[in-house]
């Protein structure tokens, strides 16, 4: 037998051996009786560990698939269960999905073996090979038990009580299943400074793609809970939604995001009644490091799984202990208020008007049913406020309905980050008092440092107030927490636009284009910057791109000295509804025609209006032809922004 090589391979887990090519399970060197379809069945789960096997696969591939030996299924890996001491309670090796099928779970080591004496490579699940001397290892069998249970076994006595206390209050979680792993490998870059996670978008299982509105609700809910922690590094919304509904393993997310770990899960419904099951994996390895699935819950009872979830996220991650962690009193037992809730952010995250406007009759039906609704407060406040700041209404006509509403969210709760952000935005419409909205900008982020808004609107006031290299470290903290966010690049094209760095400009515009390459307001970007570098043939390439009725066309057309084609556009401007929406841009065109005496009349007609784009008036480059008269001094004086 010296040198013959066995046809299949051997794995270990804990203090088991499974012999694939002598169809022999072993614990501590000693045989341990599984008869042969068990044994075959445990074989193809380890086999299959990547994947969920489910009981029809697994009925089709050892009994042709016939319902009648669907109990001798039952009974099978109840054989293999007392065989390796596992049970379906605390699952450490098998874990049952029910109604699905099965996973095996627990550390494995898998060896390609040479019998006689050799040397045999061990294979763990991170992928690296170990090679270890075949007498040693025969004394070894006691140290091949992973030492996670151990410490996970200290670390939950010492950090999950509460997570333990809030399992038998809500009766939510069928089981907790131990980590594979004691250790979470932190990436070299930005992210090893912090703990880090992405939560992804937790799948809509219920059949009905309807309610993706629950699925999506819940999972933002998740991220706005656990970003609330300074010490983790919590992937935005933005960039976790971009995997929605994508077969993307997690090694790649982990590395496109720069985390070290993402929260998977999936969501049932029956009703009022609903189901959610998630697991924390480590993006290095794909090993699992625990597992919950809740017990049929009503709706209504979400907040308690949200609280038990984002809990065991932090304890497990080591950041904080779960008595630390003080859930927000703003939530409703009212389940028709709550999946209104849900719908009005749904079409909020849309961003369009039509979507804003569906938002906004959601959250006001909500709060309808009750009042003190917090989070539809928040709400309302929010998509005001994206109105008023977006030019999607006449200015001014939003900023009061956002004070409104961020005031009462905030005197229900005042842990939203959310609501300080409207509030900061409508109490100084009227002043244009830059630095009291940076006072709330910064308030929002004491109560969520991970809060992505917060940093990116905070970053657009140092921008308008010529901070730039603050208002740039600001941007790339963002760009950190929403790696793939089309905002955040659009932000920073911007920044180095009214920088005077068109360069950069262009370099982050031209990355949106690689993914959206019509994309309006980028191919802007281009066009301006390169007319502000002088590049005109640049210029006239990416406008041609737009509509012909593109204002973007007046600053290209009007730096190549075609003013009569110009001023054509800009009468149609100032025809159309973009006038009486955004009478700064009017001001802007009529400026880079040279008409001063126009374009000062738009400013001050953006000025009585209360127009949130106005702030831009220090760092525009469309407006430099006006720097010398004394009204543009004037205007910065009443804006608050200096000389």
């Amino acid at each position: 037998m010296v040198g013959e090589n066995l046809e299949k391979c051997c794995y270990r887990f804990a203090d088991f051996r499974l012999d694939a090519g002598k169809q022999m399970l072993l614990r501590g060197g000693v045989e341990v009786h599984l008869p042969k379809r068990p044994f075959q069945i445990l074989l193809y789960l380890i086999e299959q560990r990547e994947f969920v096997v489910s009981r029809n696969e697994l009925l089709d591939k050892f009994w042709d698939g016939h319902d009648v030996y669907d109990e001798a299924l039952n009974k099978c890996v109840g054989a293999i269960r007392r065989a390796i001491d596992d049970t379906d309670e605390s699952s450490r090796f098998i874990e049952t999905r029910r109604g699905i099928g099965y996973r095996f779970v627990g550390a494995i080591s898998k060896e390609d073996e040479v019998v006689g004496g050799g040397l045999q490579l061990s294979e763990t699940l991170n992928g690296k090979k170990q090679i270890e001397n075949d007498e040693n290892h025969k004394t070894k069998d006691d140290k091949q038990i992973p030492n996670s249970k151990i410490r996970n076994r200290q670390f939950i006595i010492g950090g999950s009580v509460a997570a333990l206390i809030l399992v038998v209050i809500f009766g939510l979680f069928a089981y907790r299943r131990p980590a594979e792993t004691t250790e979470v490998k932190t990436p070299p870059g930005a992210a090893a400074t912090r703990r880090s996670i992405a939560i992804l978008p937790i799948k809509n299982l219920t059949g009905v793609s309807a309610n993706d509105y629950l699925s999506d609700g819940i999972t933002e809910s998740l991220i706005n809970d656990i970003s609330r922690i300074e010490a983790l590094k919590v992937i935005s919304r933005g960039s976790a939604f971009q995997f929605k509904d994508k077969e993307v393993s997690v090694s790649e997310i982990g590395e496109k995001l720069g985390v070290e770990t993402v929260l998977e899960g999936s969501l049932r419904l029956s009703g009022d009644q609903m189901r959610v099951d998630v697991r924390l994996v480590n993006t290095r390895d794909g090993g699992i490091l625990w597992t919950i699935d809740s017990q049929q819950a009503n709706v209504s009872d979400i907040f308690a799984v949200q609280d038990a979830i984002s809990c065991q996220i932090v304890t497990e991650l080591r950041v904080k202990l779960c008595g630390d962690i003080a859930p927000a009193e703003r939530y409703t037992k009212n389940v028709k208020a709550y999946r209104l809730y849900l719908k009005g952010l749904y079409h909020r995250n849309q961003l369009s008007i039509e979507n804003l406007n569906k938002a906004i009759g959601f959250y006001e039906q909500a709060v309808s049913i009750q009042p003190d609704y917090a989070l539809a407060h928040d709400g309302l406040a929010s998509v005001y406020t994206v109105m008023e700041s977006n030019s999607h209404l006449t200015p001014g006509t939003a900023a009061a309905k956002a004070e409104f509403h961020a005031q009462k969210a905030l005197d229900i709760d005042d842990s939203l980050p959310g609501a300080y952000i409207a509030l900061g935005v409508a109490k100084t419409m009227r002043s244009y008092d830059l630095e009291t909205q940076n006072a709330y900008y910064k308030r929002a982020l004491a109560k969520n440092p991970n809060y992505r808004t917060a940093h990116l609107w905070l970053a657009n006031n140092y921008t308008v107030q010529a901070r730039f290299e603050e208002a740039e470290r600001e941007i790339l903290l963002v760009r950190e927490l929403d790696p793939m966010s089309f905002g955040v690049r659009l932000n920073l094209s911007e920044l180095y636009y009214y920088w005077g760095n068109s360069d950069k400009a262009i370099e982050q515009a031209n990355l949106i284009l690689a993914e959206y390459p019509d994309d309006a307001t980028s191919l802007g970007l281009v066009a301006r910057a390169n007319v502000q570098k002088g590049d005109l043939d640049a210029a006239f390439a990416a406008i041609e791109k737009l509509p012909a009725s593109d204002t973007n066309r007046v600053i290209v057309l009007a730096a190549a000295g075609r003013i009569e084609d110009a001023r054509k556009l800009v009468e149609a401007a100032k025809a159309s509804s973009t006038a009486n929406a955004s009478p700064y841009w009017i001001a802007c065109l009529y400026a880079t025609l040279g008409e001063s005496e126009t374009a000062f009349e738009w400013l001050e007609k953006s000025y009585q209006m209360r127009q949130y784009d106005l702030v831009s008036l220090k760092v525009d480059p469309t407006l430099r032809t006006l720097h010398r008269d004394s009204r543009y001094a004037d205007l910065l004086r009443r804006l608050n922004l200096g000389q």
